[in-house]
């Protein structure tokens, strides 16, 4: 794996997500005010997708069924969701916002 291009700084509002595809995944590329995160997109309950929902501080709330994901590691934080969806590393270069998945 390696790190490639999914946005730059601007293409993420603080406080939103945004859905990007690398690697031949779908993930959801979160900016927490500066700090940018990605985890796999689809919840794993029913497959919503996760960049739609509502993101406070670290935490986004699947827009289909409520279930909370902490986006720094991909824990699920409540039901629905049966299981952790998978975290991938992040880092900003310059203004490119790039992840290894």
């Amino acid at each position: 794996m390696a790190f490639t291009k999914v946005a730059t700084i601007h293409d993420v509002s603080p406080g939103r997500g945004k859905q990007v595809k690398v690697g031949g995944k779908t993930l959801a590329l979160f900016n927490c005010n500066g700090t940018y995160y990605a985890i796999e997109d689809a919840c794993c309950h029913r497959g919503a997708p996760l960049w739609e929902g509502d993101l406070e501080g670290t935490v986004v709330t699947c827009p289909w069924h409520g279930a909370q994901f902490d986006v720094t590691s991909g824990q699920h934080l409540s039901p629905p969701a049966p299981r952790d969806n998978a975290a991938f590393p992040v880092r900003v270069v310059g203004e490119e916002v790039q992840v290894d998945a």
